[in-house]
C-alpha cells in the first residue's frame, strides 16, 4: 500500500526540487515528516542513484521544498513536532507589514543521496524562482491590483505584469523578493494569475529559454563572515588563504592555484567536473578546507554549509574570473544560487580572494554608495551574471543585495507515492 501526497516536481535554475504542501506534512511528528522526504527522493541510495525516488543523484537534483502562506495551522513553535526554521514564520501581523513582511513561507531540505541525511538549515536560491512560480500556481499570493490590471487589458495584446513576491526562507529568515511575469489563467473558471514560463532568457546549464524571473536578496548583516577580507586556515601542515563570505548561505572561497599544487593534481580549474571529483586527494583537500573553514569561522557543519568554492582568473573577454563550486562533495555542474551571490558581494570587496582574481575593472577599486556592481563567472557548463547593491550602515559601505536572474518550469503536477508503513503509528 502506498499514500499520496499532493506534489509538484520543478526546475528553478540549474536545480530541480520536489514541491510538497505544508498540509500534508504538518499535523504529523517530524520523524515521519523526515521518513517521508526520504521515501519520496529514493534516499538512501548506496548506489547513488536514487532509483527508488524522485531524486537525480547528485545535490543539485535532491532537494525538497515546502511552501506555505503565513498563518498556516501547524504546531506552535515550541513543539518538537514544528518545522525547523524561524519561530516566527506564521506571525501574521510581521508578514503583513509592508516594508518587512513577506506572502510565501519557504522551506528548503537539502537531501542525501547516499545517506539518510536531511539538512534543514541551508536554502537554495536556484529553487526560489521555482517557490515563486509554485507559489502563483497553487494561489498562495494574490494581487488584486495586478489581477484587474491584466482583466482590463486588451486580450489581444497578450497581456502580461509582473508580480513581485515577497518570499520568507524560514530556513535563514530572509526574505527575497522574486519578480515574476504573469498573466491571466486561460482555462481558469474565474480570472486567476498564472506565471508565464515562455521567454528569452538564457541560464547556462538550462537547454533552451524560459521567462526571466528577477530575484532580489538582502544582505542583512555584514558579509564577511570573520569581518576580515581574507583569513588564514590551518589545514594539516599548510596554511591556505580564504574568504569566508556569507549572504545567507557561508561560502569559503579559496585560489584553485594553491589547492591544485597542495594535492599534486594534474588538474586545472578548466577541468571537467567529473575529472575533479575523481580527483580523490584534491577532493579530501577540499573538504579539509571547509571543515578548517567552519571551524576557524564558527560555522556549524552540516552536509550542504559552508560551500567551498575555487577561483582563479579567466582569459575569456565575457567573463570576470572562473570558478568550481563544491556542493555535498561533489563538483557542481554550474553554479549554486548561493554561491553566486556570495561571489558577487566578494567581488566588490577590496582585499578578498575573489576580488584579487577578478579582471573585471569595476572591481579594481571600492565601489560607492548607491553603485550596482555587476560580476560574470565562468562556471563548467558557461557563464552566470549578478549584480551587488552598495549601501552604508553607520557610514560604512558594503553590499547590501544581490540581484539575479533565473529561470524556472513545472516538470510534473500531481502526487508522490511513499510507503503506507511510514505513517504507522500516526493518527
Amino acid at each position: 500500500m502506498q499514500r499520496f501526497l499532493p506534489a509538484h516536481f520543478c526546475r528553478g535554475g540549474t536545480s530541480k526540487g520536489l514541491f510538497l504542501q505544508d498540509r500534508a506534512l504538518a499535523n504529523i511528528s517530524h520523524a515521519t515528516r523526515e521518513r517521508i522526504i526520504l521515501a519520496a527522493m529514493g534516499t538512501p541510495d548506496p548506489d547513488g542513484r536514487q532509483i527508488d525516488g524522485m531524486g537525480g543523484g547528485i545535490s543539485s537534483l535532491s532537494k525538497v521544498a515546502i511552501l506555505h502562506a503565513p498563518g498556516a495551522q501547524h504546531p506552535t513553535p515550541d513543539s518538537p513536532n514544528a518545522f525547523p526554521g524561524v519561530p516566527w514564520a506564521n506571525d501574521i501581523a510581521k508578514a503583513r507589514d509592508s516594508k518587512s513582511g513577506w506572502d510565501v513561507v519557504y522551506r528548503f531540505v537539502q537531501v542525501g543521496v547516499r545517506e539518510p541525511e536531511l539538512d534543514w538549515g541551508s536554502t537554495c536560491g536556484n529553487l526560489i524562482s521555482a517557490a515563486a512560480m509554485t507559489a502563483i500556481n497553487w494561489n498562495l499570493v494574490h494581487n488584486e491590483s495586478i489581477l484587474n490590471q491584466l482583466v482590463q487589458a486588451d486580450p489581444k495584446s497578450g497581456p502580461h505584469a509582473t508580480l513581485p513576491i515577497r518570499i520568507l526562507a524560514a530556513n535563514n529568515g530572509l526574505v527575497v523578493t522574486a519578480n515574476v511575469p504573469v498573466t491571466l489563467d486561460p482555462v481558469a473558471p474565474k480570472p486567476t494569475l498564472v506565471a508565464i514560463t515562455g521567454g528569452d532568457a538564457v541560464i547556462a546549464g538550462v537547454p533552451g529559454t524560459g521567462a526571466p524571473i528577477v530575484i532580489e536578496t538582502p544582505i542583512p548583516t555584514a558579509p564577511l563572515r570573520t569581518g576580515n577580507p581574507r583569513d588564514v586556515l590551518k589545514v594539516g601542515d599548510h596554511e591556505i588563504e580564504a574568504s569566508i563570505v556569507d549572504t545567507g548561505l557561508p561560502v569559503i572561497f579559496v585560489p584553485a592555484d594553491r589547492l591544485l599544487n597542495l594535492a599534486s593534481s594534474t588538474h586545472t580549474l578548466a577541468s571537467s567536473p567529473a575529472a575533479l571529483d575523481a580527483d580523490t586527494a584534491l577532493m579530501d583537500l577540499i573538504e579539509r578546507v571547509r571543515v578548517a573553514g567552519a571551524t576557524h569561522a564558527g560555522i556549524p557543519l552540516s552536509s550542504a554549509a559552508p560551500k567551498v568554492c575555487l577561483v582563479g582568473p579567466t582569459d575569456r573577454k565575457d567573463a570576470d574570473l572562473m570558478i568550481r563550486a563544491v556542493s555535498v562533495g561533489n563538483i557542481h555542474r554550474t553554479v549554486p544560487a548561493t554561491t553566486l551571490s556570495a561571489l558577487a558581494s566578494a567581488a566588490a570587496i577590496p582585499g578578498t580572494i575573489v576580488q584579487s582574481v577578478s579582471s573585471s575593472p569595476a572591481h579594481a577599486s571600492a565601489p560607492n554608495t548607491g553603485d550596482v556592481v555587476p560580476l560574470t563567472i565562468v562556471h563548467p557548463a558557461g557563464t552566470a551574471s549578478a549584480s551587488v547593491k552598495i549601501g552604508s550602515v553607520d557610514g560604512t559601505k558594503r553590499p547590501e543585495a544581490i540581484v539575479y536572474t533565473r529561470t524556472a518550469r513545472l516538470l510534473f503536477a500531481g502526487n508522490v507515492a511513499v510507503p503506507e508503513s511510514i505513517f504507522q503509528g500516526e493518527s
